[in-house]
């Protein structure tokens, strides 16, 4: 069992290395059995921010779960536990939308996000809470680059600046 987180993550590198490219991409909707479900921790954070989305000229074709959450599956005393609430795949007319959440009121302050340049591609390091599988010590890399944005608790990531622009516009910061 212990292996498993490593090979999810090993699969979401993979993944994220083979699908991220500089220009926003439509993400095909899976088939109806594959979408977010209402039972999913995650659903009602989900539909409320598609919501959101929608009153920013966002059209949101589908909701359905990503494999991010693996990264943040952590060992508590022999026991994998996961540190978020739960992760969803936004398809809309400007491009894929990965978000992860956070239970509320938890938000994505204390985590920390740097980036490396590494071969052709980008390498990624998260530290702080959530906590990822591997602490300090993981890393994700990627054939393209992403670009994250942190929201209360949500963690968006794209894989396209103009979509992370488009999100910063009808995402603002609160001001403190």
């Amino acid at each position: 069992m212990k292996g498993l987180p490593i090979r999810l993550a090993a699969g979401l590198i993979f993944l994220l290395a083979a699908s991220r490219s500089p220009i926003a991409q439509s993400v095909p909707c899976p088939p109806p059995a594959a979408l977010l479900s209402s039972s999913d921790p995650a659903y009602a954070d989900a539909t409320e921010l598609a919501q959101r989305l929608q009153h920013h000229d966002f059209a949101v074709q589908c909701i359905f779960p990503t494999k991010f959450g693996s990264v943040f599956m952590v060992d508590e005393n022999g026991v994998l536990v996961s540190t978020i609430e739960g992760e969803a795949c936004f398809s809309t007319n400007y491009g894929g939308i990965d978000v992860i959440f956070l239970p509320k009121p938890q938000t994505f302050t204390d985590f920390k996000i740097t980036e490396h340049r590494q071969g052709g591609g980008y390498l990624y390091r998260f530290s702080g809470t959530p906590r990822v599988h591997g602490g300090n010590k993981f890393k994700l890399g990627t054939a393209g680059r992403n670009y994250f944005l942190k929201r209360d608790n949500l963690l968006f990531i794209v894989g396209d600046d103009r979509l992370l622009a488009r999100l910063e516009d009808a995402l603002p910061s609160p001001t403190p």
